[in-house]
């Protein structure tokens, strides 16, 4: 005779019997992970494209009114061989807001035309009393005939650029008096003064 042997559901998990509860609970917990999965790939897709986005850089031309900015710049001789750029915005006109002000300098291109930033000196544009952003950077002489003073801007005429921001330069080259930043200022700053070069734009 052959006896019926009845097992608990505890001892089934203990020798490995698996139920359709077991298999159950597994399927939604591994849904929750996939679906956890998914929104951090998600998230990530997002992030990646945005930061690609804004690597893309739409130069804009020659504008009579350079787009209804207004500005000054300053160029002061520093000691040694460097020179200190003073920019001051006064309107930051169909590019409003601005998103940077930064002063760059690009290589020679190379065989395949591409160019490296020989400067990249960001400017910390803070606002005055009177409205307006100023702040300064500083660069090697070496440099300034080939240096611009580079707008970086999100907003173009009151729309948000999707595609890539747009790009402003301001060549320092105009506001350069060759024999008023050849020499760096000898004298201590409390007996004289650096020589300053200002044009108002």
């Amino acid at each position: 005779m052959v006896r019926a042997v009845r097992t608990s559901r505890a001892s089934n998990a203990r020798i490995g019997y698996s139920d359709s509860t077991y298999f159950k609970g597994e399927r939604e917990m591994s849904f929750r992970l996939s679906r956890l999965a998914m929104g951090l790939l998600v998230v990530a897709a997002v992030v990646l494209m945005s930061g690609r986005s804004w690597a893309v850089f739409y130069p804009l031309g020659p504008s009579k009114d350079e787009w209804g900015l207004k500005y000054d710049v300053e160029v002061i001789a520093a000691d040694g061989d460097k020179l200190n750029i003073l920019f001051t915005l006064a309107d930051e006109g169909r590019l409003k807001p601005i998103y940077s002000a930064t002063v760059v300098a690009l290589s020679n291109p190379n065989s395949d035309g591409g160019r490296t930033y020989l400067v990249k000196a960001p400017i910390d544009l803070k606002s005055t009393k009177d409205g307006k952003l100023t702040g300064q950077a500083q660069i090697r002489k070496e440099f300034a005939d080939r240096a611009t003073i580079q707008i970086l801007t999100l907003t173009f005429d009151g729309r948000r650029q999707t595609s890539g921001a747009k790009l402003y330069d301001i060549p320092l080259q105009k506001f350069l008096n060759k024999a008023t930043v050849a020499a760096s200022p000898q004298a201590p700053p409390s007996i004289a003064s650096p020589p300053a070069l200002k044009v108002t734009k």
